[in-house]
């Protein structure tokens, strides 16, 4: 029998081969494996996120308490004018007529005016206000914002018949103005 002295090295060649890809699958194994594990950072932990911008809640307060007391005020307004003319609120609710005073008409007039309470710089001062600090800042939410804010008169124009008042478009004007303002400052 002979043989033959090719088919022997053929053989040996095939399997060193094989023994070399074998070799190579296994480290390959081992990177991957290595690379799949979790190994707690030594050094300065890194967030994969950002840090979201804190809602404002001393701004909102202040802006709140603001608001309430300017609410107040109107109301006590309205109370006086009730009172001059011998009703209550109780008599707004079942329809009667009521007459606006000079002195009701002089306050209400105070409170819109420039540098009123109610005037549409000081109301589109507190809406943006109010915006920037529920935000925390983040002119990211700048279209969340103006969405909202563009919706909210937009229904209280639809409960006053469809057309806000002249006061209520300039107030509404200065928020979006005060607002594009915010967006463009520097950071």
């Amino acid at each position: 029998m002979k043989i033959n002295p090719n088919i022997v090295n053929n053989s040996s060649h095939t399997n060193k081969r094989e023994s070399v890809k074998e070799n190579q699958r296994k480290n390959k194994e081992i990177i991957i494996d290595k690379e799949s594990q979790y190994i707690p950072n030594q050094g300065e932990e890194k967030k994969a996120t950002y840090d979201k911008p804190k809602v404002n809640q001393t701004e909102i307060q202040k802006l709140k308490e603001e608001s309430d007391r300017v609410h107040s005020s109107l109301r006590r307004m309205v109370e006086e004018l009730l009172k001059r003319q011998g009703m209550t609120f109780n008599d707004l609710e079942l329809g009667k007529e009521i007459i606006v005073d000079e002195i009701a008409r002089n306050e209400a007039q105070a409170l819109i005016g420039e540098g009123g309470d109610l005037s549409p710089e000081k109301v589109s001062e507190r809406i943006v206000e109010f915006a920037k600090a529920i935000s925390g800042g983040d002119k990211w939410k700048f279209e969340i914002l103006k969405s909202a804010i563009e919706e909210g008169f937009k229904q209280a124009a639809e409960v006053l018949g469809g057309q806000l008042p002249e006061i209520s478009q300039k107030t509404y004007d200065l928020v979006m103005k005060k607002l594009n303002y915010w967006k463009e400052e520097e950071q």
